[in-house]
C-alpha cells in the first residue's frame, strides 16, 4: 500500500473519530441506560485514534488532518464527561463547575500537558460508572486497555513520557 493511500486512511480514521465525538454529544440527553453504548463508541473513537496513529506513522509524512488529532482525542474524553453530567450520572453543578474551571485554566495557561491533566477525569469517569452501572462494557473497556498495552506498550509509555516532559 502507498503512502498516499496510508495518510488518506489515516484521515479516515481521524474523520471517524469527529463522528464518534457527535455520536457521543447525541447522548447527551439519554440516561443511565445508554451508558454501555457510551462506552462502547468510547472504544471505538480510541480504537479508531489508534489505527490513525499507526497509519500516520506508517506514512512517514503527516496528514493532512493530523492538527486534529489531539482535539479529537480531548473531544471524546469531553463529550464522554458531557454525555454522564446530562444522564444525571455527574451532578450538574459539579460538572459544570470542571468543565469551567478546565475551560478557564486552558484560556490562561493553554498547553497540551495541562489540557491532558485537566481531561483525566473525563477520560476516565465514563469507566468507572460503567464498573458498577455497564459491568459488561466495562470488562470490555478493560480487555480493549489490556490488548492496547500489550500489542503497543511502547507509544501507550511515550505519550505519557510527552505529558510529563510537558508538565516540567
Amino acid at each position: 500500500m502507498g503512502k498516499a493511500s496510508l495518510r488518506l486512511l489515516a484521515d479516515l480514521c481521524t474523520l471517524g473519530r469527529g463522528g464518534v465525538v457527535l455520536l457521543l454529544l447525541g447522548e447527551v440527553g439519554e440516561g443511565p441506560e445508554a451508558l454501555a453504548k457510551v462506552v462502547h463508541l468510547l472504544l471505538l473513537g480510541w480504537t479508531l485514534d489508534v489505527l490513525d496513529g499507526m497509519l500516520a506513522r506508517a506514512s512517514r509524512r503527516p496528514s493532512p488532518l493530523a492538527p486534529w488529532d489531539y482535539p479529537l482525542d480531548a473531544g471524546l474524553a469531553w463529550a464522554g464527561f458531557a454525555y454522564l453530567v446530562g444522564a444525571g450520572l455527574v451532578p450538574v453543578g459539579p460538572g459544570l463547575a470542571w468543565m469551567v474551571v478546565a475551560l478557564t485554566l486552558l484560556l490562561r495557561y493553554p498547553s497540551k500537558s495541562l489540557s491532558m491533566l485537566l481531561q483525566v477525569p473525563a477520560t476516565f469517569a465514563p469507566f468507572y460508572f460503567a464498573a458498577f452501572l455497564a459491568p459488561e462494557a466495562f470488562r470490555m473497556a478493560l480487555l480493549w486497555a489490556l490488548l492496547a498495552l500489550l500489542l503497543d506498550g511502547r507509544r501507550f509509555l511515550g505519550v505519557v513520557r510527552e505529558f510529563l516532559e510537558g508538565a516540567s
